[in-house]
C-alpha cells in the first residue's frame, strides 16, 4: 500500500508533464529539426522493444460501457446533496454542519471562527476525521443538533500551523446547525448536463465525448501493456528523473515542506523513495517508447505551425509572453523545457487518434 501511496504522489506532482509522454519522428520537410538542441525523440525507439501488435486492437465494449456508467455515477455522487436531520444528538462518524467562533482569554484569534457572516454555508465537519485539534470533535459527540456549546481545547505545543498558539488553552463557542442524513442523487437529464456540466450540451454530447476518450485511453493502455521493454534508453530515464524530482521539490517549496517532511508523511524511506523514482521514470520512458515507434513507423510528426499553434495556448496559460520565460518557468518547476513538453503532448494525441482507428469493439 505504501508503494502504491507514493506512485500516486509521484504523479500527483507531476500533473503537467505525465498527462504528456511521447516524442515525434523528423522525416517530414515540415518538421522542427529537433537534433540541434535536447529533442523529447527517441531515435529508432523499436530497437528497444518489442513493439504489440496495433492494426487492430480489440476491446471489450462491456467495459467501455461500465467505464462510462462509472464516470456517471461518479458525477452524479459529487453533485448529490443530503437530507439535512435537525432533531437529535452528535455519533462518532456523523458529518455535522456548524459554526464556530474560538477565543483565548476571551478574545477572538485570528482563523479561528467560521460564523454565517463570512462562511453562510457553515462548515461541514465529520466526526472522528481528526481535522481539527485534539478535543474539539470529542467535544461535540452526544450534544443536541441545533443548540450551541463552548468546547474547551489546549493547542499542542508545536502548532505549525500557527505558533504563536502554540500550548494555548481556548474556548470554541459551537453551534450545531444539523448532521447529513441520506444522500440524494440527481438524474443524470439534459439539464443537469446543462447546468453542471457546461462544456458539454446534453447527455448525447457527453457520452459519445467520453465514450471516445474512454477508448483512446483504452487503445493507448493496450498496446503499452501488450510491448515488450527489452531496455531503457539511460540518458532519457535520468532526464526523467529530473523531472519527477523537480516538480517534487516545486510542489513541496509552495507548501512548505521540505522532502524530509514529505517522506515522513508517507512513512518511507529515502532508498524507496529513489526506487519509486526511477520505476515511475521507467514506466513513462517505457510509454515514449511505444510511441515513438508507432510515430517512426507511421510517419506522424509535428509541424512548425502545429507547435507555434501549441505555444501560443502555453504562453496564455502560463501568462508569459515568449518561449525563454515559459522555458525558464518550466524548468524550475518540471525540470524540462516547454518544448519538450509541448512536443509530447502533441505527439501523444497523435498516436492515441491514430491508434483509435483501429479499435475493434466486441
Amino acid at each position: 500500500m505504501k508503494k502504491k501511496w507514493l506512485m500516486l504522489s509521484l504523479c500527483s506532482c507531476l500533473a503537467v508533464a505525465s498527462m504528456t509522454g511521447c516524442g515525434a519522428a523528423d522525416k517530414a520537410k515540415k518538421t522542427v529539426n529537433m537534433e540541434k538542441e535536447s529533442t523529447p525523440l527517441i531515435q529508432n525507439a523499436k530497437s528497444y522493444i518489442e513493439l504489440a501488435d496495433y492494426s487492430v486492437i480489440e476491446l471489450d465494449k462491456d467495459e467501455i460501457d461500465k467505464e462510462l456508467q462509472e464516470g456517471i455515477d461518479q458525477t452524479l455522487d459529487e453533485y448529490a446533496t443530503y437530507k439535512h436531520v435537525k432533531k437529535g444528538t452528535v455519533k462518532d462518524g456523523d458529518t455535522v454542519n456548524i459554526f464556530y467562533v474560538g477565543k483565548i482569554d476571551g478574545v477572538a484569534f485570528d482563523g479561528g471562527s467560521c460564523t454565517k457572516e463570512n462562511t453562510p454555508d457553515g462548515y461541514d465537519l465529520e466526526i472522528g476525521s481528526n481535522t481539527f485539534i485534539d478535543g474539539f470533535e470529542e467535544g461535540l459527540i452526544g450534544k443536541k443538533i441545533g443548540k450551541t456549546y463552548d468546547i474547551d481545547v489546549t493547542f499542542p505545543d508545536n502548532y505549525s500551523a500557527n505558533e504563536e498558539l502554540s500550548g494555548k488553552k481556548a474556548v470554541f463557542t459551537v453551534t450545531i446547525n444539523y448532521k447529513q442524513g441520506k444522500k440524494v442523487k440527481q438524474e443524470f437529464t439534459d439539464d443537469f448536463v446543462k447546468k453542471n456540466l457546461t462544456t458539454y450540451t446534453s447527455v448525447e454530447d457527453y457520452m459519445t465525448q467520453n465514450r471516445a476518450t474512454i477508448i483512446q485511453s483504452k487503445a493507448v493502455a493496450k498496446v503499452c501493456n501488450d510491448t515488450k521493454i527489452k531496455k531503457y534508453p539511460e540518458d532519457k530515464v535520468k532526464e526523467m528523473e529530473t523531472q519527477l524530482k523537480t516538480s517534487i521539490e516545486a510542489y513541496l517549496a509552495q507548501n512548505s515542506m521540505t522532502l524530509d517532511d514529505y517522506l515522513t508523511n508517507l512513512n518511507t524511506s529515502k532508498e524507496d523513495y529513489e526506487k519509486q523514482v526511477k520505476e515511475t521514470a521507467q514506466e513513462d520512458v517505457g510509454n515514449q517508447l511505444v510511441y515513438n515507434a508507432i510515430a517512426q513507423a507511421e510517419n506522424i510528426t509535428i509541424s512548425d505551425d502545429e507547435y507555434k499553434e501549441e505555444l501560443k495556448t502555453y504562453l496564455t496559460n502560463y501568462n508569459c509572453e515568449k518561449e525563454s520565460d515559459l522555458n525558464k518557468q518550466f524548468k524550475e518547476t518540471y525540470g524540462t523545457t516547454a518544448k519538450q513538453i509541448i512536443y509530447n503532448d502533441l505527439l501523444y494525441q497523435k498516436v492515441a487518434d491514430y491508434l483509435v482507428k483501429n479499435v475493434k469493439e466486441s
